[in-house]
């Protein structure tokens, strides 16, 4: 009789764990010592590691392979100012043939290495193969074993270099150790034996988890100009291009627990990525590498492939967030340009479009051609993003250099209706990186062949591969309505999961009174300030941390939310929404670019309340992927009550400036919410505000005019609130009151970046912004500088603030903000939601 899936799946799941412990245990064993048949030195930078330099000299001392006859530890402090020496000294005490310690003044991790190779040469050292383990990583036990082993057994075969498994070791993290380096795919083999001048996309970037020859190394040192991580990706491959003929391994089994430091203090996470880090390693790394090696023919493969991985991912990170290039002069993002200009002259366009590594989309091969190397490329295929099982809709999109491009979608040969379009565009400096087109089609359902043109050239359809037909997709949509018509009519509402008080709230207040027909729950915790509020209020409450609440996620046909809380939408995993429709009511005028923290989310209707604002989401030629499919233009549940409630002539300063993201403590999933971060109080956002909330002038203006202070901080800043220690005649209004209420009953906000000033703009009511902060917010925060604004009544600095609060509390001449005002915002949401 056969056994249940289930079973077969507990019998696998049982045994599998048995093979794991008992793994576990025989690595523990002490088995007798290997004797090597090479000798091997480690030439490590010491720069402020104490705390890990026991797990780097245990992690090698204990090596399967005889430590003390066959490996050399050469430590060269680079001017540590903690207890590094004592460390090396300890260790070079018990075993003073194996370790050496040099010590020298700081002059960064290349001179440092160099300073160890010149010793192995100055001293003649008998040593055949060197690496440079960081100090701050350490070693699997067979590491050793692994390389010298397969050494041994390729005697013949000319190595020049052995390159080893980059495994992350995660501090503090639940899951320490994961394998997720880009370039894994090295090592699916178990061992990957390449000739030198085929290394093609078998690129090396790391000197730390290499091996070189000794007796191949000539004259190669690291560069000292460099002043970032490259200056490995430099050395490394200078050394296989001066040894074409020989040959590397990438062993799989040999790994390198290469640490990710929780308080993110590494070189290579903190670098300083200013005018001269961009310069720096674009004019010493990237293009020194490329002449040196254009030398004898043509550039190898895998070196052009070294400088497209190195800048794909630079060019990446600045399209994103292209405000890391603000603190530039224009003629230093001249010089820039034209450095890159001149990099991708030596970069053959058949090498960016063959390099393939799964990050490096086709998105940035076709912006690298056209940017780049200003070629007109032909579009020669598109891709199916979103399928819309509910509607029999279809997403395809394809990227141009010319946005006037034409496509065309056939379903069984009939042409298909195009339901809405958008030209997304990505920006580099200056320049225009790609264009993204993106076309909602009508599909039948009963089709079997699909096919596309984009201006009348045929070309191949991609939905995570390429597709001949439509049946696959036919049959995946099937799959989706079935899971979809298990789904019940109930809508799921959610504002934070410890707090209501926003458009969820004020949408499902307006659902239970007007259709009470629809069955609806709100989720919120039930130690939230406004669980029994909208328990006596008849609101059917359930908690974000019970089991009822996965089961209603389950059920729920939509859910809707003024926030996108990952409690919420992967509430049972990353595929929660998959057949559900998710609402972003959001709980705030989008006024700065959140293009790419929202572009990771799926959002079935997108709210928006000002006419600028969905131009700038749903519009052309911006960085969202939104359509007006997706994005509505409505305005808030709030705002119905809002201007109901309003009142006018009191007097009352509301203060309330955004969180930062980079100042406030690490989101926890268990606690759903971010931890305490004391360093809070050494900011500089703790003492701009701070400073201005003590001002003796603050208070004179108060006292003059007769107006009460209201400080209400966003509630990630709340938690720090006892740190201010504000003076008396300052108002903490309870955490638990409205902030409606706090909007109607003032007559001025006082803000940052925040976009309550909206909520006091549809009131008609003033907003000063103070942004003494402005680069460092835009730079750090996941937004750009967006559409709107701020310079109407922005101030730097508290002299100027304080002055244009006086001139305001005088004249009352500072504008509001002008929006267009509507009514029954709630009923032409639940309108489009009942369609």
């Amino acid at each position: 009789m056969f056994l249940k899936s289930q079973h077969r799946k507990n019998i696998y799941f049982f045994l599998k764990s048995s093979i794991f412990f008992l793994y576990i245990f025989l690595k523990k064993i002490k088995f007798k010592k290997y004797k090597a048949f090479n000798s091997y030195a480690i030439v490590s930078a010491v720069y402020n590691v104490e705390k890990y330099l026991d797990d780097f000299f245990k992690s090698i001392i204990n090596q399967r392979l005889d430590f003390k006859n066959n490996i050399l530890i050469i430590c060269v402090n680079d001017g540590s100012t903690d207890n590094s020496p004592d460390i090396i000294k300890k260790y070079q005490k018990k075993y003073p043939k194996n370790i050496i310690y040099l010590s020298k003044k700081n002059g960064g991790q290349a001179s440092a290495r160099n300073a160890g190779l010149k010793y192995i040469i100055d001293n003649n050292l008998k040593v055949s193969w060197i690496t440079f383990t960081d100090p701050d990583d350490f070693l699997d036990r067979d590491y050793f074993y692994k390389v010298d082993y397969f050494l041994h057994k390729n005697q013949k075969e000319d190595i020049a270099m052995v390159a080893t498994n980059i495994i992350f070791y995660r501090e503090k993290r639940k899951i320490l150790y994961k394998d997720i380096h880009a370039l894994k795919f090295k090592f699916n083999k178990q061992i990957n034996l390449c000739d030198n001048k085929n290394l093609n996309e078998n690129i090396q970037l790391s000197v730390a988890s290499c091996f070189i020859r000794r007796d191949c190394l000539m004259d190669i040192f690291f560069d000292k100009k460099l002043i970032s991580n490259f200056e490995d990706g430099k050395f490394i491959n200078l050394y296989l291009f001066n040894n074409l003929n020989l040959k590397s391994v990438f062993l799989k089994k040999a790994i390198y627990f290469y640490r990710k430091r929780f308080d993110q203090s590494s070189t290579l996470d903190k670098k300083n990525k200013n005018n001269n880090f961009y310069l720096n390693i674009l004019k010493n790394g990237y293009l020194d590498l490329l002449k040196a090696t254009s030398k004898k023919n043509k550039i190898p493969s895998f070196i052009q492939n070294v400088i497209i991985y190195e800048l794909f991912w630079q060019i990446k990170d600045l399209i994103n967030k292209p405000e890391k290039l603000s603190f530039m002069k224009q003629n230093e993002i001249q010089k820039y340009s034209f450095l890159l200009e001149e990099i991708f002259s030596y970069i053959d366009s058949k090498s960016i479009l063959n390099f393939n590594f799964k990050p490096f989309s086709f998105l940035y091969k076709m912006g690298f051609l056209t940017c780049f190397k200003n070629e007109k490329v032909v579009i020669n295929r598109v891709f199916i993003e979103q399928l819309d099982d509910k509607n029999n809709e279809i997403l395809i999109k394809f990227y141009t250099g010319d946005f006037n491009d034409n496509i065309q979608l056939f379903f069984n040969n009939e042409r298909a209706k195009i339901i809405c379009s958008k030209i997304r565009q990505y920006d580099f400096l200056n320049k225009i990186f790609i264009y993204e087109k993106r076309i909602w089609f009508k599909f039948d359902i009963n089709a079997t062949n699909i096919t596309c043109f984009v201006n009348d050239n045929k070309v191949d359809i991609f939905y995570q591969e390429k597709i001949c037909d439509f049946n696959n997709i036919a049959l995946e949509i099937n799959k989706l309505k079935k899971r979809r018509m298990k789904n019940k009519s109930l809508w799921l509402f959610a504002d934070m999961s410890f707090r209501a008080d926003d458009n969820a709230e004020h949408l499902y207040r307006y659902m239970m009174k007007n259709h009470p027909e629809q069955n609806i729950a709100f989720v919120l915790q039930k130690k939230s300030y406004d669980y029994e509020r909208l328990k006596r209020e008849g609101f059917n409450l359930v908690n974000p941390k019970s089991f009822k609440f996965k089961y209603l996620i389950f059920k729920a046909d939509k859910l809707i939310s003024s926030h996108i809380d990952r409690y919420f939408f992967e509430a049972l995993g990353k595929n929660t929404l998959k057949t559900k429709d998710f609402i972003f009511l959001q709980h705030g005028i989008t006024q700065n670019d959140l293009s790419h923290w929202l572009n990771q989310r799926k959002i079935d209707l997108f709210i928006t309340g000002i006419k600028d604002e969905y131009n700038s989401i749903a519009g052309d030629f911006n960085r969202y992927k939104f359509t007006p499919k997706e994005v509505k233009l409505i305005g808030f549940p709030r705002w119905d009550t809002l201007l109901k409630n309003n009142k006018t002539n009191i007097k009352q300063i509301l203060i309330m400036p955004t969180w930062r993201e980079y100042i406030v403590g690490a989101y926890s999933k268990k606690l759903m919410k971010r931890r305490f971060n004391p360093k809070f109080y050494e900011t500089e956002y703790f003492y701009k505000w701070g400073s201005f909330l003590h001002h003796k002038e603050l208070r004179k203006l108060c006292e003059k005019y007769n107006y009460k202070i209201v400080f209400n901080p966003h509630p990630q800043i709340r938690p720090y609130l006892e740190g201010f220690n504000l003076p008396s005649y300052i108002i903490i209004p309870p955490i638990e009151m409205s902030m409606q209420k706090l909007f109607c009953e003032s007559s001025l906000m006082i803000t940052d970046y925040s976009s309550v000033a909206f909520e006091m703009a549809i009131l008609k009511k003033p907003v000063i912004y103070y942004q003494f902060d402005k680069d460092e917010f835009f730079t750090k925060h996941t937004m750009q500088k967006g559409y709107f604004d701020y310079k109407r009544n922005v101030v730097f600095d508290v002299n100027n603030l304080l002055i244009k609060l006086k001139f305001q509390l005088e004249s009352y001449k500072i504008a509001a903000y002008n929006l267009e005002q509507n009514s029954d915002f709630c009923e032409e949401i639940i309108n489009i939601l009942s369609i």
